[in-house]
């Protein structure tokens, strides 16, 4: 039987999309060997058509990403329309976050798509605790397992990270959310203490924000995953800067990373996994990171994490036939 995933890289202006979907796929294609997948965009509007063929699939998952809010339909990362409502069932959530802070609960209308399109049988995924407070009340059946991203981030992975600082160094920043004076002072520490300092420009609006703030002097990779991947492989470089998922990649390549946060999602994963985390606003923090390596220790939901997958491993045997219990 075919399975839907609604995947949040298909349309999507930032790379970050892409490599929590490499996670989410890494994820997901293993419990289900034999299946065939369809893809359902995010970041646009199901066309008919699109709908129409991801509704055969009795089972969907949603790809990582921060797609929840109290406000589902309005402005959201997941461009949900009340066609939505009677199309989908048993949606299960992989590794989602909740967009921004506020203190409002759900609205009515987010209250009823939670209700009838994501799953009830399934545990649902989520990738911080700030996500699991909010989506709890309303959607029982879930656990917090991090994100996808940092699955494959275990104590063998952690330990095989140096603990001594690079001769070069990955800056990133995040152009919606301007600081332009803090900005130059990370940059201009980054080039005291690194030979090179390379660019990621996960949007394509990140370097022309820095021309516009008066940064110069660095060497920009081209945004394309598959060079920024050899850059990492191949470069003996660290990761200092404001993308949570282009910081994570590293890691995942066994580079040092610290993410400087703009909003609510690196520090929420930071409170529950320890991941390397430090304000643009303070300098003297950025700076004993980077003269002052130490190991790499993540806390990740480990037995969480494999319930969530566990669930899935014996439908090749009798597909879709058993709910999961919590």
């Amino acid at each position: 039987m075919p399975i839907n995933m609604f995947d949040t890289a298909i349309d999507s202006d930032n790379l970050g999309d892409h490599f929590i979907m490499d996670a989410v796929w890494e994820a997901v294609r293993p419990l289900f060997p034999e299946e065939e997948f369809i893809r359902t965009p995010t970041h646009r509007r199901a066309t008919l058509a699109e709908l129409r063929e991801g509704r055969k699939a009795p089972l969907s998952f949603v790809g990582g990403t921060n797609i929840l809010k109290s406000h589902m339909l309005v402005r959201g990362n997941w461009r949900i329309t009340p066609l939505d409502y009677f199309n989908w069932r048993d949606v299960v959530l992989v590794g989602v976050g909740w967009q921004q802070y506020g203190r409002s609960g759900p609205d009515a209308a987010t209250r009823l798509f939670f209700r009838r399109v994501l799953s009830k049988k399934w545990l649902h995924s989520v990738r911080d605790m700030h996500t699991f407070e909010h989506l709890r009340p309303h959607v029982p059946n879930v656990l917090y397992t991090a994100c996808p991203t940092m699955w494959m981030l275990d104590d063998a992975h952690c330990r095989s990270i140096p603990v001594r600082k690079a001769q070069d160094v990955v800056f990133a920043v995040t152009y919606y959310r301007p600081a332009p004076e803090e900005d130059r002072k990370v940059f201009e520490m980054l080039k005291r203490h690194y030979r090179t300092v390379y660019v990621w420009p996960q949007q394509e609006e990140d370097l022309p924000y820095l021309d516009e703030i008066g940064v110069s002097g660095y060497v920009p990779i081209a945004p394309d995953v598959a060079t920024y991947d050899r850059l990492l492989a191949s470069e003996d470089v660290d990761f200092v800067g404001a993308r949570l998922h282009g910081g994570i990649r590293a890691l995942q390549h066994r580079r040092r990373a610290l993410i400087i946060p703009v909003d609510n999602r690196a520090t929420e994963i930071s409170v529950s996994t320890a991941l390397p985390v430090a304000s643009r606003s303070e300098p003297e923090v950025i700076e004993r990171w980077i003269t002052q390596p130490g190991p790499m220790n993540l806390t990740l939901p480990v037995e969480a994490i494999e319930r969530w997958k566990g669930q899935f491993r014996h439908l090749a045997a009798a597909p879709f036939a058993a709910a999961a219990s919590f």
